[in-house]
């Protein structure tokens, strides 16, 4: 059912690499941009995007006059096993540049891990992973140490009631119903979902 996203604030600070599959460093923005120099090293990021088509676009840049710069790169299901797009592998070589853009249809809005691997010889140089359309979204935690569920919402927030703190994160809301909103002094709103085009949350 097509849902209505509630869009938290993300911040821009720096983050660590994540190397478990099963905590995903968060991104803070659609650019990803770092160094290519330990060989075979695998990273995972994670952050949300959809319904509609997601294009992912890689360049490499090789340090000159004779490096080599090799990465591969994937879009996994938030399990970070189900292949979403299998990626592909960009290599710049004395100095030069690559780049491989991918693109895929997705049918809902959902978490997306990136799984990034160094070239298996010597690298050196640097790569840049650009994420467009199908309103894509950055990570729930700026530092890198959550990751969203099936709803978007952050394993590592909560609230007093419910469970989930206010932060960068992000929820759905069905698109038809009522949205029914509880106040901290016993009154109560009413939101006829049908009505509304997106809601924002910030704290």
């Amino acid at each position: 059912m097509a849902g209505v996203a509630i869009f938290f604030a993300i911040n821009n600070a720096t983050f660590a690499q994540s190397t478990d599959r099963d905590h995903p460093t968060p991104l803070q923005s659609n650019e990803l941009t770092g160094n290519i120099f330990q060989r075979n090293a695998e990273h995972f990021y994670s952050f949300t995007a959809g319904p509609g088509e997601l294009t992912i676009t890689v360049d490499v840049k090789a340090s000159p006059p004779d490096k080599l710069a090799g990465f591969n790169f994937e879009l996994l299901e938030r399990n970070a096993a189900t292949v979403i797009e299998g990626g592909g592998f960009v290599q710049g070589s004395n100095g030069g540049t690559d780049r491989v853009v991918r693109s895929v249809k997705l049918t809902r809005r959902q978490t997306i891990i990136l799984h990034t691997t160094n070239g298996s010889g010597e690298n050196s140089g640097t790569f840049r992973v650009r994420l467009t359309g199908s309103a894509v979204s950055g990570g729930i935690s700026s530092t890198g140490d959550g990751y969203n569920d099936d709803n978007g919402r952050s394993n590592n927030n909560y609230d007093q009631e419910r469970g989930y703190r206010g932060g960068a994160d992000q929820l759905e809301v069905p698109a038809n119903g009522t949205l029914h909103i509880r106040m901290k002094n016993g009154t109560t709103q009413d939101i006829n979902l049908n009505r509304v085009r997106s809601i924002s949350v910030r704290p």
